[in-house]
């Protein structure tokens, strides 16, 4: 009888060994499956899409940024309450509708904002934003959270 319980415990001890080993590989096998990263996918593959302009942006410094179309001469920029007498009379403001063409840019006057276009770039001054025309030349005139910018081209 003795002999019976020794060849069950064999039976027992190896197939039990067999099954933890077999846990054993796979968590190491699940492991390292999650170490290895996904293969990256753009998110719109299969979609054409049409390309995005070449430079987008805006703020004040629009018609700085193009130098090729508008050199600036000066700038200067503080409280509103303080730079009101450096903003020109509303008689020499360039009426909204009003487009310019200087070097390659097309500079698009708008009644709140002004909408600068070279190529496929898009630029934009947001509001409030205006232009005038005046004796040093072109002046930019943009108004943000109680503080203005003169920038005189």
């Amino acid at each position: 009888m003795l002999r019976y319980y020794v060849a069950a415990t064999v039976i027992v001890i190896a197939i039990g060994s067999a099954v933890v080993a077999h846990r054993l590989m796979s968590r190491v096998e699940h492991r390292d499956a999650a170490r290895v990263p996904p293969p990256h996918t753009n998110a719109n593959a299969g979609f054409v899409a049409a390309p995005e302009p070449h430079f987008v942006g805006q703020g004040g410094w629009v018609l700085s940024a193009l130098p090729a179309c508008f050199t600036q001469q000066s700038s200067t920029q503080g409280p509103s309450a303080l730079l009101a007498p450096d903003v020109p009379q509303d008689a020499l403001r360039i009426a909204p509708g009003t487009t310019l063409r200087r070097g390659s840019c097309t500079v698009l006057v708008r009644p709140h904002d002004i909408w600068v276009y070279r190529g496929a770039d898009r630029l934009r001054v947001p509001p409030e934003a205006r232009l005038y025309h005046g004796p040093q030349g072109l002046t930019l005139v943009y108004e943000h959270a109680g503080r203005t910018e003169v920038r005189v081209y």
